[in-house]
């Protein structure tokens, strides 16, 4: 297997707790090859350059936003769904990739994927949108993606604030709790459009919109809606129009695992959908945050081979 590694994912942290289990990885794992990823582009040569050599396990070594990079670059270097297996080293701060968690999936508390003897073929969400330069985008998703409150949290989040770092310091948890009330706080909902595959367009005030393929996001937030990775379904879990008390009562709830017929929300199952609204809005795609006012999302079933 070929790992590639982010050493600076989780605010830096990415490097330090790679050292503390690397040498453990050898012990179960045999030989490996390291690479650390330079830029976007040069991991797509990276990876062109691997295959060539003949490899077919890649491993991400870092964040969800990490594995998000790998899924894309061998997504276009290949859609071969035999031609790689794709696992995961969980450095970030969220792991969602690994999530549920298996404790027998862990060394020194660091989640892994690297089983590459037993790989499970899964879905993935390919979500076409227009950028503000208004190009066609295409970028592909295994975790879920999200509109509204949780992509600008996820912004905020990110964003150095001073504030937010300084908990982050503290725990992680808290500090992805801050940015969902800072966000919520200044929110205003976003009329937009909603059409569901093969169904009439419907209006909405958005609050926030979560289309997934695995319940768990942003720490310990979770869906109760029941998805699989290999299913063939888009799960698909819509606040709408919801004041400041409504959001932040929902944002508690989601910590206990329940969302499903709780005021102004609805589920779908569903193998594709579109919103499109006039103002530009947040769409966060694996915990990466970029702004459009249009977008398709659309199921692409057991695509790509993942590591237990």
């Amino acid at each position: 297997m070929r790992i590639y590694l982010n050493p600076y994912c989780n605010y830096g942290k990415g490097l330090s707790k790679w050292q503390k289990i690397e040498s453990e990885l050898h012990e179960y794992f045999g030989e490996f090859i390291v690479e650390e990823i330079l830029s976007t582009e040069e991991l797509q040569d990276q990876i062109e350059d691997a295959k060539r050599e003949g490899e077919n396990v890649f491993i991400a070594a870092g964040g969800d936003g990490t594995v998000n990079l790998m899924l894309n670059a061998l997504m276009n270097s290949s859609t071969d769904k035999e031609d790689f297996i794709l696992g995961a080293v969980g450095l970030g701060s969220s792991n969602d990739f690994h999530k549920p968690f298996h404790s027998k999936n862990f060394i020194k508390g660091i989640p892994i994927r690297i089983d590459w003897d037993n790989p499970k073929l899964c879905d993935i969400i390919r979500v076409n949108y227009n950028n503000s330069q208004n190009h066609s985008i295409s970028h592909y998703c295994i975790i879920n993606a999200s509109i509204g409150i949780t992509a600008q949290a996820n912004a905020v989040y990110n964003s150095r604030i001073p504030f937010i770092e300084f908990i982050q310091k503290i725990s992680i948890e808290a500090a992805i709790f801050a940015s969902a009330l800072k966000t919520i706080f200044t929110y205003h909902n976003i009329p937009c459009k909603i059409v569901l595959e093969r169904s009439k367009p419907r209006s909405f005030r958005l609050t926030n919109l979560g289309v997934i393929k695995n319940p768990h996001f942003a720490g310990g937030l979770c869906y109760d809606t029941h998805i699989d990775p290999d299913d063939g379904n888009l799960g698909v879990n819509l606040c709408a129009n919801m004041t400041i008390p409504e959001a932040i009562k929902i944002l508690i709830n989601l910590y206990k695992k329940q969302f499903q017929g709780r005021p102004n929300t609805y589920s779908w199952l569903t193998n594709g959908l579109s919103v499109t609204a006039q103002q530009p809005f947040a769409l966060e795609l694996d915990g990466e945050v970029v702004q459009t006012n249009d977008v398709k999302f659309e199921l692409l079933p057991k695509t790509v081979r993942c590591c237990a």
